[in-house]
């Protein structure tokens, strides 16, 4: 063995520089030239010609790496946060209001990712980063291919009568051929963009999808070491293998579209036929996740779909119950009022939003990326 190895890691481990490595786009940005304003330290590093301006900065002076640090942290969270677009949109008064509440949302966020007991609910704003249709999209190609007068659908659509299409593709066509549309376009390979990079950097236990697509499987296969195992909602009572990622696909796999849930009668069956049967897998296994871990939603819409009247029933029937908060990135109402009713539509659910401005679905991946950075920075104590 190299002493001399040995003994500049034990120095390296002693001085904490091995926490360099966490603050990656802190690094980025103090090397690429945008923060060397950032102290007057890095201006004489600069001049010195040094090759690795950041990690030269951090072993020189950590107290200055880490002020800058802290900055670069607070202005990196007003823009992430969305401050100035709030107050563009509703005024100094209601977007300050609304920026400061995204804010102590985020740290809420942030205390309970430290303790490692959140677990990401992925919904289909996710796949679409990844080149998938959207499900509304999606239903649209479906009866294309069943030859379904578009009319009727755009109808159905709007309405928000999503299970109806898929009951009258499968009525008028068969069961087969919405499965087959379902492996045709959710049974391909994905992009992996950098929201998907991110939740596999944040989470490697559990994860819980309504999607059909491999999406989530192909980066934990690519980017990390830690094998995966994919679990159907109906089979989701199992014990899963704690040296795992499990992947929970509520609604069946595009692998498998024909244990796919995907019209009424399926969902009926699933969930219940007249009333919601919480003695059914998905309901059982939904109330278990939603009464004893932190959930963050990504991705996802929240309008009255059939999980949101399971975490609603469960709520009702247990409201002397203290549930764990739970945690929504969702896009934000462009006024004041209309922010109020959803912030409370969401929060009787057990639902906290962290808005990010309407249309601006980037925000998404960026929020996840500062929740790494300040983790990071917590963890080293910085």
């Amino acid at each position: 063995m190299d002493d001399t190895n040995t003994t500049s890691a034990k120095w390296c481990r002693l001085d904490n520089h091995h926490h360099y490595e966490h603050f990656e786009d802190f690094n980025e940005w103090i090397d690429s030239g945008d923060g060397h304003a950032a102290s007057p330290l890095l201006q004489n590093l600069l001049n010195s010609g040094l090759p690795n301006l950041s990690k030269a900065f951090y072993a020189s002076d950590r107290e200055a790496y880490e002020q800058a640090f802290n900055r670069f942290q607070l202005e990196r969270s007003n823009e992430v946060l969305s401050k100035d677009r709030f107050v563009e949109n509703m005024g100094d008064t209601d977007g300050l209001h609304w920026h400061e509440r995204n804010t102590q949302r985020f740290t809420q966020l942030i205390y309970c990712l430290q303790h490692e007991s959140v677990v990401p609910f992925v919904g289909a704003g996710v796949s679409v980063t990844g080149g998938f249709p959207s499900w509304a999209e999606h239903l649209c190609q479906q009866a294309r291919t069943a030859g379904i007068d578009p009319t009727a659908v755009d109808a159905w659509i709007e309405n928000g009568e999503y299970e109806e299409i898929i009951d009258h593709v499968e009525q008028t066509r068969g069961r087969d051929t919405f499965a087959q549309e379902i492996r045709d376009v959710f049974g391909r390979i994905g992009r992996l963009e950098s929201i998907t990079l991110q939740i596999a950097e944040l989470f490697a236990d559990t994860l819980i999808t309504t999607n059909y697509d491999s999406l989530l499987e192909q980066v934990f296969d690519t980017d990390t070491p830690r094998p995966v195992e994919v679990i159907n909602g109906n089979d989701a009572m199992q014990r899963p293998d704690a040296t795992k990622t499990t992947i929970i696909k509520l609604h069946g796999d595009a692998k498998s579209p024909g244990k796919c849930i995907l019209g009424k009668a399926h969902y009926d069956d699933a969930y219940g036929q007249t009333a919601l049967n919480q003695h059914k897998a998905i309901p059982k296994l939904l109330k278990y996740y939603f009464s004893n871990n932190h959930l963050l939603f990504i991705g996802c819409s929240l309008h009255n779909d059939r999980t949101l009247q399971v975490f609603k029933a469960v709520k009702a029937a247990n409201s002397e119950f203290n549930f764990p908060q739970h945690f929504a990135i969702v896009q934000a109402p462009e006024d004041h009022d209309a922010m109020a009713r959803r912030n409370a539509d969401l929060l009787a659910l057990g639902i906290t939003a962290i808005w990010y401005p309407e249309g601006d679905h980037d925000k998404v991946e960026s929020i996840l990326r500062h929740a790494r950075n300040e983790l990071a920075r917590t963890r080293a104590n910085l």
